[in-house]
């Protein structure tokens, strides 16, 4: 489970990065740096979506596990 959330925070960490990079590297005033902040802004609605999708969706692994063990008992 930390291995999951250690790869969620770093990638996203990385784009944040990258995003930094780009308008540093396009300067504050470009048209393209207007495309590059659009884009950023996309990419972190994006991202507090299915954040926020995951969250409430997908339960931890314990819960998960608990879960699916009672659904097979009351299978049975």
């Amino acid at each position: 489970m930390i291995m999951k959330t250690v790869l969620i925070t770093g990638s996203v960490a990385f784009v944040g990065v990258l995003c930094v990079v780009l308008l540093t590297l396009f300067g504050p005033t470009t048209v393209a740096s207007q495309y590059v902040k659009f884009a950023i802004m996309v990419v972190s609605l994006v991202v507090i979506l299915v954040g926020s999708y995951w969250f409430v969706m997908v339960p931890p692994g314990r819960e998960r596990q608990e879960r699916e063990r009672q659904e097979g008992e009351t299978e049975r």
